[in-house]
């Protein structure tokens, strides 16, 4: 009965593995093909971030206006986390 079990269980760990590669293989190429036409594009700026929680790096793509607002926005919010700080310790 337990060997019927396994080797059931191992069958289906089997098929659902390699069905899963083949459509992220697809996907991978599509993926690349893409980010291929926006890096040809002066307008887009492609970049690797690491996400959290992971050592595995992402590759983004957006327009150079967008990547410009979000550093600008994020400088901004790193400053004023800072002059937070600074006041805090002078009300001691």
């Amino acid at each position: 009965m337990i060997r019927k079990i396994s080797i059931v269980a191992l069958a289906t760990l089997i098929s659902a593995c390699s069905s899963s590669q083949a459509g992220y293989t697809e996907k991978s190429a599509e993926n690349d093909q893409e980010y291929a036409k926006m890096v040809k594009n002066k307008d887009m700026v492609c970049e690797y971030k690491s996400t959290v929680g992971s050592h595995r790096k992402k590759r983004t793509c957006m327009t150079r206006a967008l990547s410009e607002e979000i550093t600008r926005r994020n400088q901004e919010a790193l400053k004023s986390q800072q002059n937070k700080g600074r006041r805090g310790t002078s009300d001691i």
